[in-house]
């Protein structure tokens, strides 16, 4: 019946079909030829008919008059709704609905396209919508989307973000206890929304949902889950501390999530890097995922206020006790030479050699135990560095960046020489603090403990 020239209501100029659905709507692009010069528009049309039922109409009613009410600068605003004529071709009857076009790229068709949405990306999409929910959730009746997706979130050519298709649409009927049939997307609608109790916080939850799916590329639906919460922190390099908000945000159990838009805003914007300097780390490396090293580091505290780390290994005996046995075989030989002969030097090398053996085998040189630590203090600002016996302080507010620096030695046996590379790690302030020298995996693996904990600190 439609197609690109048609003018309906004698202003609406049909041009380009944008999207169908099953439920027998459509949206097309369009002018509006009563303003000159014409004016770019998208004109909504629903059939009606007795097979689809009046589930449909009702929906696309309220959605024209939840429109009406609206006025939001990333909301399309409302301009027309009517009933297009029947006509000798078609029987049905047909409803429309006008809004404002909004020239841009759905956040569906970039991930299409293969873009892959950085934190920063990702936190700016956040506050935008969040800042759009808290206009929608504090009207008087509360407004609910319901259908938050990528699909509906238009990025405009000034890289601002358009919520859009307010289809299912959900006023101040909810508060008054009337039952509505069940709306929204699967992996980004939450359960109390299919259950027909649909609250502020389930847009929330379809947010969250949404930022999982710009930040891993993977639609919610096809991620694993666990105990009904989406497990994603293991595919992403953000910012724990905005990885944590996020996980809040998905949050399956509706009392463990944000309650209100204003609440996750407020969060969000409490979870600005506290030292935005000091999350660098200078290696090319420093985003590879490595397990907990085990047993040479060892983090012996972790709270909100103290992070210790303990560098283990093996103690090798002391130049005094080599001293001390080199004296006893060297006084113990030159009694022997004098009654065995060469015997004599021949048993005392036996003795040295025990000797050397058992300093080697001394329980007290083959445990692991502490060679140096790292304590960082949030409390007092301040933190400490101790190797061997030499013992360093600074304050975390200096931090600059984290550093993995390699070291190349080369050793001769014989006329053989061959090398190898240790790390070190370097924590720079004012001057250069640095740790026990490990090798790189454990040198990423710590840097990431201390990023994470220094992210984590207000």
């Amino acid at each position: 019946m439609f197609k690109p020239g048609l003018i309906l209501q004698d202003r609406y100029q049909l041009l380009q079909l944008l999207g169908r659905s099953a439920a027998g709507r459509q949206t097309w692009l369009a002018k509006d030829l009563s303003i000159e010069p014409p004016e770019s528009i998208v004109v909504k049309l629903l059939v009606f008919s007795e097979m689809q039922g009046w589930r449909d109409l009702r929906l696309f009613e309220r959605e024209a008059q939840v429109l009406q009410n609206l006025d939001y600068p990333r909301i399309p605003h409302y301009r027309d709704y009517f009933l297009v004529n029947q006509t000798a071709q078609s029987a049905l009857c047909w409803w429309g609905l006008v809004q404002d076009y909004v020239p841009g790229t759905s956040l569906q068709e970039l991930l299409e396209q293969g873009k892959r949405f950085s934190q920063q990306d990702v936190r700016r999409i956040a506050e935008t919508v969040l800042q759009t929910l808290m206009y929608l959730h504090n009207l008087c009746p509360p407004v609910l989307h319901r259908d938050i997706k990528p699909s509906n979130l238009i990025l405009d050519q000034a890289q601002q973000v358009w919520l859009v298709d307010f289809g299912a649409v959900q006023d101040q009927a909810a508060l008054t206890g009337i039952s509505f049939t069940v709306v929204g997307t699967v992996g980004y609608s939450p359960l109390e929304q299919f259950w027909g109790r649909a609250v502020a916080a389930s847009d929330l939850y379809a947010l969250g949902a949404t930022l999982v799916h710009l930040l891993t590329g993977i639609a919610p639906v096809d991620l694993p889950h666990r105990d009904l919460k989406i497990q994603f922190s293991d595919r992403v390099t953000s910012n724990p501390s905005f990885i944590n908000w996020l996980e809040k945000l998905v949050e399956p159990a509706l009392e463990k999530r944000f309650k209100s838009a204003d609440e996750a805003y407020k969060a969000l914007s409490q979870r600005q890097n506290p030292l935005p300097g000091r999350v660098q780390t200078l290696h090319p490396n420093s985003t590879k995922k490595v397990q907990r090293v085990h047993p040479r580091i060892v983090v012996t505290e972790n709270t909100k206020e103290t992070l210790k780390v303990e560098f283990h290994g093996y103690r090798n005996p002391s130049c005094l006790f080599y001293l001390s046995a080199y004296f006893f075989v060297t006084l113990l030989s030159t009694i022997l030479l004098s009654s065995l002969g060469e015997w004599g030097f021949v048993l005392s090398q036996i003795i040295f050699g025990a000797l050397a053996i058992f300093g080697l085998r001394n329980p007290k040189y083959n445990q692991l135990s502490c060679l140096g630590s790292i304590c960082l203090d949030a409390s007092n600002d301040c933190f400490t560095v101790q190797h061997k016996s030499k013992l360093e302080v600074g304050k975390i507010s200096d931090i600059q960046y984290l550093s993995i620096m390699p070291t190349e030695v080369t050793c001769y046996t014989g006329n053989t020489a061959y090398s190898y590379t240790y790390f070190w790690i370097n924590i720079r302030t004012k001057r250069t603090y640095m740790l026990e020298a490990v090798t790189e995996d454990e040198c990423i693996w710590l840097v990431n403990e201390i990023q994470n904990w220094l992210n984590a600190t207000k």
